[in-house]
């Protein structure tokens, strides 16, 4: 009775500096601050809590939706740029935008300001991943803005409405695309900054959820509501053992 004691009050004290730090914790940093006896105990705990995050009935994206494909892990040296990137995790994301300013017969990305976001690994920028990932996230009958990429051809009927954003005088994606961009920069940055930039491809996906789960909550009061909804989320998750969380049962965890 008293190890099982010990042990929720280490789930629960987990959680809540899971669920309350505002950029998450390493597992190394858990490991130390709960005194874990093994790094990838900890590892396992934290993973077991990203998974839990990822709710199957969440709302979707609608209304100004802005949308874009980027890189997770930087621009190496010699390295192409843009689609096709070499050694890179390649993500899609879409972003929500929020008026700032009173309505306008015309869309001025300057008037508005990122609300919420959504981030999926794909293989490539290919249209089968990208409208697929479009149709799981995104509300039918949203404008989707974004560039003018092949593989975004023929979302309009399925049910969307496209506006291409393209300045004549920019040949940064930033530039045309700035709120989407904004949302991949807070991504790289998150990732080096909490995790020291290494993420095994195997589990990038996890990890977009954590940083998701993070950003839609981001202007939340309450620390505490956080917490109750990852509890909500554990206690509706399938249990997931150590040898369905990883890739293959010989590899050693990144973070």
């Amino acid at each position: 009775m008293q190890d099982t004691k010990l042990k929720l009050r280490t789930w629960l004290t987990a959680m809540w500096m899971f669920a309350t730090q505002k950029d998450g914790i390493s597992a190394m940093s858990l490991r130390d601050n709960l005194g874990i006896n093994s790094y990838r105990s900890a590892w396992l705990l934290l993973h077991k809590l990203r998974v839990a995050m990822i709710r199957a009935d969440r709302e979707k994206l609608s209304g100004i939706v802005e949308i874009d494909e980027g890189y997770i892990g930087g621009r190496e040296e010699g390295g192409k740029r843009g689609r096709g990137s070499e050694n890179k995790k390649i993500v899609v994301v879409a972003v929500q935008l929020e008026e700032t300013k009173t309505n306008k017969p015309q869309i001025l990305l300057r008037d508005y300001k990122l609300a919420k976001v959504r981030a999926k690994h794909i293989e490539s920028a290919s249209k089968e991943e990208l409208h697929s990932f479009i149709i799981e996230n995104v509300s039918r009958g949203s404008t989707l803005i974004r560039d003018n990429w092949s593989g975004y051809s023929g979302i309009d009927e399925l049910g969307y409405r496209s506006e291409i954003h393209k300045l004549s005088n920019a040949d940064d994606g930033n530039e045309k695309l700035p709120h989407v961009h904004l949302a991949i920069s807070l991504i790289n940055r998150w990732i080096l900054g909490t995790y020291q930039g290494r993420l095994e491809e195997y589990h990038m996906q996890t990890y977009l959820e954590e940083f998701t789960f993070r950003f839609n909550r981001k202007t939340s009061r309450h620390r505490g509501l956080l917490f109750y909804r990852l509890i909500q989320g554990a206690m509706s998750t399938i249990p997931h053992p150590y040898e369905d969380l990883i890739e293959r049962k010989e590899e050693t965890c990144s973070i």
